[in-house]
């Protein structure tokens, strides 16, 4: 009888989770439905003051049926994040920016590359590929359409990206070229060298890796050139997605990065080299937080991540301050000052964000 009853209750189970997953595509055709009528009206993708209310919506009925309230805003917040992204693909692909146009990606073989290809195509894009990785007859059209191309986007680490623009001094591509580098020092030159002789030069740093589908909670910081039109065309890619657009002078990025990166980097690196050599058989929070943030971090490209450092004169300063840190940190700890220690603590919480949730 307890085993009958057992099947009933499974069977109930497993209707009611192939009718949450009918509900949840239901909903996402009605979500593209929202989409097509926001693109008509020219209403932004994104309404924050609507998301709030669906999630406090949920998180009002499951209280009322007994339910964690954290399940349904999750719940909720992954259909509005699936949401979201079919919103700005379509976006993307409806606002044919790219129709009749063509873009050459050099290093379009590289992850970010591949990225950068995979956007523009769905603008309308005809994009080839420039990469010593690439097929022959992918990397000949690519030769051929990049002296005409609309866009040459350049995906290759800065001392290579002024390479190139270098040995196009002599003969420029008449389209739009742009980088996505993470440094823009090496780069200041050879653009004002290009800008000379009439190229016209933007330059661009998605702050995201190329794993990302969504651009709702990315910035892309758009470094203004000099080149008031080139710049406008490159911001105009994004304008169709929910990513957040950042300007910033050609002249301040790498003053910026020298702490979104060279610091954040540092630090990861140094937490790794800092772990025992074999694992132990428990784990807090926030060890589990930092391991999984050094391990993605060591794991990236080494020639990409010693650039961001060493080439980029701000990066040392940025290091430094980690490294007086951990000595006061250090010092504090050896001194047994239980003051000294909580004074770093309270200096800690006015230079970071407030946390809802402690670890």
């Amino acid at each position: 009888m307890a085993e009958e009853n057992l099947d009933n209750v499974r069977e109930r189970i497993r209707q009611i989770d192939l009718e949450l997953v009918a509900h949840a595509a239901e909903r996402s055709r009605l979500v593209k439905q929202v989409g097509e009528i926001k693109r008509r009206k020219n209403i932004a993708t994104v309404d924050y003051s609507q998301e709030r209310a669906v999630l406090e919506r949920a998180r009002a009925a499951a209280e009322q049926h007994g339910l964690d309230p954290n399940v349904a805003q999750d719940l909720l917040a992954r259909l509005i994040h699936a949401s979201v992204t079919a919103q700005d693909q379509d976006s993307l692909k409806f606002s044919a920016a790219g129709v009749g146009k063509s873009a050459v990606i050099v290093g379009g073989a590289g992850r970010m590359g591949k990225w950068m290809s995979r956007f523009l195509s769905a603008q309308g894009f005809q994009v080839g590929s420039l990469d010593p990785a690439g097929t022959t007859e992918e990397n000949q059209w690519s030769r051929d359409a990049l002296h005409g191309a609309d866009f040459v986007v350049c995906s290759t680490p800065p001392a290579a990206t002024a390479q190139l623009y270098a040995s196009w001094i002599a003969h420029p591509p008449k389209g739009i070229v742009v980088d996505i580098a993470s440094i823009k020092t090496p780069l200041i030159e050879p653009i004002r060298a290009l800008q000379k002789i009439g190229a016209h030069v933007a330059s661009i740093h998605p702050m995201f890796g190329p794993s990302i589908v969504l651009l709702r909670d990315a910035d892309v910081v758009i470094c203004d050139t000099g080149d008031a039109d080139a710049t406008e065309a490159v911001e105009k890619l994004f304008k169709p997605t929910t990513a957040n657009i950042v300007r910033l002078p050609l002249a301040d990025h790498d003053r910026v990065m020298a702490d979104l990166l060279s610091l954040a980097h540092a630090t990861a690196i140094a937490f790794s080299l800092a772990l025992p050599q074999s694992e132990h058989p428990v784990r807090s929070t926030t060890f589990l937080a930092l391991e999984t943030l050094a391990a993605a971090v060591v794991r990236e490209s080494p020639d990409v991540y010693y650039e961001i450092q060493a080439r980029n004169p701000f990066s040392g300063a940025a290091v430094e301050r980690l490294r007086a840190a951990i000595d006061r940190v250090a010092a504090a700890i050896a001194s047994k000052d239980s003051a000294a220690f909580a004074q770093l603590m309270g200096e800690g919480q006015t230079r970071t964000p407030r946390t809802q949730r402690n670890s």
